[in-house]
């Protein structure tokens, strides 16, 4: 069935274009692609909004639990990092999605990881 929507494409109107165009040159400076980006932004939101409601669940509140929750996955993990992005984000980041950014060698967003979660 992953084949069904290889190839689609998007509606976009023309006032909308200026911004795709800067966003194609950000991938491009980032060494990813405009499909790439697009598909961890609705991995992402697919990830928050699965359960149905987007808001926080009051049980997250509630739980005495050490888990805390990645900023990028939103997996609940017991070990954390605080990491300092290129764009001033500071962000709970698991070891999964850390080395993903990592991977990316020059193009890396991580500025400097400060150490694990307390």
């Amino acid at each position: 069935m992953i084949g069904k929507y290889r190839g689609k494409i998007f509606y976009v109107d023309e006032t909308f274009i200026p911004i795709l165009k800067n966003f194609d040159e950000i991938c491009t400076r980032e060494g990813s692609s405009r499909s790439e980006k697009i598909r961890e932004f609705i991995e992402r939101y697919v990830i928050v909004h699965v359960e149905g409601n987007p808001q926080m669940l009051l049980l997250k509140f509630m739980e005495e639990t050490k888990l805390k929750e990645c900023f990028f996955c939103r997996d609940r993990k017991e070990k954390l990092f605080k990491v300092v992005y290129k764009s001033g984000l500071v962000a709970p980041t698991c070891e999964v999605c850390l080395n993903k950014n990592r991977a990316k060698g020059a193009f890396s967003t991580v500025r400097r990881v400060l150490g694990l979660m307390k």
